[in-house]
């Protein structure tokens, strides 16, 4: 019989390591000077009450045993089981909590390396499933050979081999990407830009530093996300999955089947133009948009324009000839759709940009941006529904946009600011698609 397994025995103490950080704090914080006098003549060798210093040894000893002990109380009533049909966690003492989840309903299995984790070199195992909020499993924590393991057996499990066979990658689409382009791409970034500002203007004005706290506040931890998320970024191709690491701070290995990802983004930000250099974004299935602990959605954080082709082309439905010839990254070479000079009213810098392009029934493909270049596609089944919005002022123009609803996620599209009957022409087009069969939209979206 398939046995709960046991997490690392250092899961406790790390659950709770800010709690134990705080007491320990509490504890130095309370020593009187009297204490303090006498560590201080114990370090220069003077007179010392030797037993005083042994009974704080001891106190200490006594606490760490204690602390040790009691955890062990949580430690052996946690525990993760593999089953043949599901992944099983349960936790808890006093009330016992038993969370599962069906391998067939499974999106994502990473393996996430804290760095209060790392310390102790371990890691853990979450584990993404197609519910909503709070849809999430972590098998915390386990030795970093183990984690990586049982990432291995639930990815097998879910592609339906009980054997767990050890695959190798088909190729590596990305590179380590090198810790200097990373910075480089985080400096020039608009929000590390406003940071450098921000620090000027407190140098420059007085009292100007209580001006720019928020703004420290709000755009650090961006800045910061950047170079954690391309921090030795790295992709390869393992049958229909593909797999990244990166981190910094936290470590992290995703593993994200390729059916899941439905719409793709590629752009270059202005400041990224000199130097040629692209991202690819992306929105999934099953990934909750307001999940911060969920893996990354930029899945080219910063490379060439060769790579950041190459991995659209893995990730969507065009292939290297559709780029070629007729959806360039930079700009739409023949497009069904584009929006009208008169779109200037509304759309004064992108106007000339936004188009939509239809690939037969393989892809939908959106361009905007005149001075930082964005391109979106979407295979059309993944549409969730369509939209056809006109303002007062696109009223008064006979514009509209045709609104695409997708699964949540960083990647919108929209067919903006076309004249009414390109809209309703695109509209009545996009209806027409063929969506997939009910049994995977269920097990997709629900």
């Amino acid at each position: 019989m398939n046995e709960y397994r046991h997490v690392h025995r250092a899961t406790p103490l790390l659950k709770f390591w800010t709690a134990i950080l705080a007491l320990f704090a509490v504890l130095i914080a309370n020593i009187n000077s009297s204490g303090l006098k006498g560590i201080a003549d114990f370090v220069r060798g003077g007179d010392v009450q030797w037993w005083w210093f042994a009974a704080a040894v001891g106190a200490f000893v006594v606490a760490c045993a204690l602390i040790w002990i009691v955890s062990g109380i949580w430690w052996r009533a946690m525990g993760f089981k593999l089953g043949e049909e599901e992944v099983e966690i349960k936790h808890g003492v006093i009330s016992t909590n038993l969370r599962s989840a069906r391998y067939e309903r499974i999106q994502s299995v990473d393996v996430v390396e804290p760095v209060i984790a790392r310390i102790f070199r371990v890691a853990k195992v979450r584990i993404e499933t197609a519910g909503g909020a709070g849809s999430t499993l972590e098998i915390l924590y386990l030795s970093k050979p183990e984690a990586d393991a049982v990432r291995a057996e639930v990815v097998a499990r879910v592609r339906g081999e009980v054997t767990e066979p050890e695959r190798t990658a088909e190729g590596e689409l990305i590179p380590p990407i090198p810790i200097e382009r990373s910075l480089a791409a985080a400096l020039i970034h608009p929000a590390s830009l406003i940071v450098l500002v921000s620090i000027a203007f407190v140098f420059a004005v007085p009292g100007g530093f209580g001006a720019v706290i928020p703004v420290f506040a709000g755009l650090l931890p961006w800045v910061w996300g950047i170079v954690d998320k391309s921090w030795q970024f790295t992709a390869t191709l393992d049958d229909d999955n593909l797999n990244v690491s990166y981190g910094l701070a936290d470590k992290r290995k995703q593993t994200i089947p390729l059916r899941r990802i439905h719409a793709v983004k590629i752009s270059q930000p202005l400041l990224w133009r000199p130097f040629k250099w692209w991202k690819i974004t992306v929105s999934t299935a099953g990934y909750g948009a307001n999940d911060k602990q969920a893996g990354t959605t930029s899945l080219l954080p910063v490379g060439s324009r060769d790579q950041a082709i190459a991995m659209l082309c893995v990730l969507s439905p065009l292939t290297s000839d559709d780029v070629a010839s007729r959806v360039q990254p930079e700009r739409a070479t023949a497009p069904q759709f584009r929006s009208p000079r008169s779109a200037r009213w509304v759309s004064p810098i992108d106007q000339s940009q936004q188009s939509v392009t239809l690939l037969d029934e393989r892809a939908v493909v959106v361009h905007s941006g005149r001075f930082s270049h964005r391109m979106s596609v979407i295979d059309p089944s993944h549409i969730q529904e369509l939209t056809l919005h006109r303002g007062p002022i696109a009223q008064w123009l006979g514009l509209a946009d045709v609104r695409f609803d997708l699964v949540p996620g960083p990647v919108l599209m929209s067919g903006k600011q076309l004249v009414l009957e390109d809209a309703e022409a695109l509209l009545a087009t996009l209806r027409g698609r063929q969506l997939p069969p009910m049994t995977e939209l269920t097990s997709t979206h629900r």
